[in-house]
C-alpha cells in the first residue's frame, strides 16, 4: 500500500505560532507539553492541509495570530515516493491554494493528504445536536469525494437563495410561483447528497459494529441514518403542500440540511443510555472504522491526529487504538504527561517537547532506532 506522511510543516501567523518550521518524522510522533502550549494548534494546522478548514468548526479569521490579517499553512508531504508541496494562504476572507507551486482551486486539495482526527470534542457526535453530526458527514465524505463537495456547495447556495425568496414572499415582495425553479434545483442536488450520505454510513455501519464488538464483547452497536425526508417523493410533496408553512417560517423546512444519524446499543439510543465509557468506546469504534474505510477507498492510510485521548480510554480500548497505530504510516498524538501513555507506545515513538510559541524539540526516538 502506498505510504503517506508529512515531512515538514511551516506556519506563519497561525493560532499561537507567528512563525514555525517543523521537520516531522514518519511513524508515531508524540507531542507533549503543558496546557496552552499549542499542541492542539499543531494538529489543527496539519488537519488544515486536508480540507483547508479547521476541524474545530471555527472560521478562518479565528485562526489568525493576534494582530495579523493573513496566515499561511505550508506542508511538504510524501505520498507513494512523490513529494508534494501544499501551501494555503488566507487573507481578508480569501484563500489561495498552490500545489507544487501551481495555483489550484481549493477543491483540488481533497484526497491528497487525508487525515483522521480524534479528540475529546468528538463525544459531541453522540451528545451534541444534529448540526455537529452533519458537519462530520460533510467533512469526512468530502475528503474522499470531490463531487460530493461540489454538490454540497451548490445545495448551500440554492438553499440560501430559496430562503431569501421565502422571506421576500412573506414580506409581500415575491410570489409563491417563483419557488418552483428553486425547488427543482434543491431536489436534484439534495438527492445526490442524501444518496452519498446513506452510502457512506451504510459502508461504515458494519465496520463500526464489528470494531465495537471486538472491544466491548456482546453489545451490538448500530449506526443509523435519519434523513430529513424519507424519500424524494415525500420531499417533493412536502415542498408543494407545505409552502405556506415555509413562507411563515422564512426558511426551508425539509431536506438534507435537517439530516441526522444516531447510534444504538442493543436497540437503545446510545446518547441517552450509554455510559461515559461506552460513549468514548463508540466514538473510538467510529474513528477506527473510518480509518479502515478510507484505507480501502483511497488506497492509502490517512495520517492520524489524536488529541489527548489515551488518558480517557481504559486498557482494552487503548489496545484497540494501538493496533490501528501499528498499521499507520504516520500519526501525531498530544498529551500533557508522557507517563500516562502505554510504555509500548512510547518505545515506538518520536517524542517532541513543546513550549508555548516554540517549535517542537525532539527529545528521543523509537527504541529500535537508538
Amino acid at each position: 500500500m502506498p505510504a503517506l506522511s508529512l515531512q515538514q510543516l511551516q506556519l506563519i501567523n497561525f493560532r499561537s505560532y507567528k512563525y514555525l518550521t517543523w521537520d516531522c518524522r514518519p511513524g508515531l510522533n508524540i507531542i507533549f507539553g503543558p496546557n496552552a502550549a499549542g499542541k492542539t494548534n499543531l494538529l489543527e494546522a496539519i488537519g488544515y492541509l486536508a480540507l483547508a478548514r479547521s476541524f474545530r468548526q471555527q472560521q478562518d479569521q479565528q485562526l489568525l495570530t493576534w494582530g495579523a490579517n493573513s496566515f499561511q499553512v505550508r506542508g511538504l508531504c510524501h505520498s507513494n515516493g512523490e513529494k508534494i508541496e501544499l501551501v494555503i494562504n488566507y487573507q481578508q476572507h480569501n484563500k489561495r491554494l498552490t500545489i507544487n507551486g501551481n495555483r489550484n482551486r481549493l477543491i483540488e486539495l481533497l484526497g491528497i493528504f487525508p487525515v483522521i482526527y480524534f479528540g475529546p470534542d468528538d463525544l459531541h457526535l453522540l451528545k451534541g445536536g444534529p448540526a455537529y453530526r452533519r458537519h462530520f458527514l460533510d467533512r469526512e465524505i468530502s475528503m474522499g469525494d470531490r463531487l460530493y463537495c461540489r454538490n454540497l456547495q451548490d445545495y448551500r447556495r440554492i438553499l440560501f437563495q430559496r430562503n431569501l425568496l421565502l422571506r421576500a414572499i412573506k414580506a409581500g415582495r415575491g410570489k409563491e410561483g417563483e419557488l418552483e425553479p428553486w425547488d427543482i434545483q434543491l431536489l436534484a442536488t439534495g438527492k445526490a447528497i442524501c444518496e452519498k450520505r446513506s452510502c457512506f454510513l451504510q459502508s461504515l455501519a458494519p465496520r463500526v459494529a464489528a470494531t465495537y464488538r471486538d472491544m466491548a464483547g456482546g453489545e451490538e452497536l448500530a449506526l443509523i441514518y435519519r434523513p430529513g425526508v424519507a424519500s424524494q417523493e415525500e420531499w417533493a410533496e412536502r415542498l408543494k403542500v407545505g409552502r405556506e408553512r415555509e413562507v411563515q417560517a422564512g426558511m426551508t423546512l425539509w431536506g438534507p440540511h435537517r439530516d441526522d444519524f444516531t447510534f444504538t446499543l442493543d436497540g437503545h439510543e446510545a446518547r441517552y443510555f450509554a455510559s461515559q465509557g461506552q460513549q468514548r468506546a463508540i466514538v473510538l469504534a467510529l474513528k477506527l472504522a473510518e480509518a479502515r474505510y478510507y484505507r480501502e477507498l483511497l488506497h492509502v492510510m490517512p495520517v492520524l491526529l489524536l488529541d489527548d485521548v489515551f488518558s480517557e480510554l481504559d486498557e482494552a480500548h487503548q489496545g484497540a487504538l494501538l493496533e490501528l497505530l501499528a498499521g499507520a504510516d504516520q500519526a501525531f498524538l498530544t498529551t500533557t504527561e508522557v507517563g500516562l501513555l502505554p510504555a509500548r507506545l512510547i518505545q515506538r515513538s518520536h517524542l517532541w517537547e513543546l513550549a508555548r510559541g516554540r517549535e517542537p524539540r525532539l527529545t528521543s526516538g523509537p527504541v529500535e532506532a537508538q
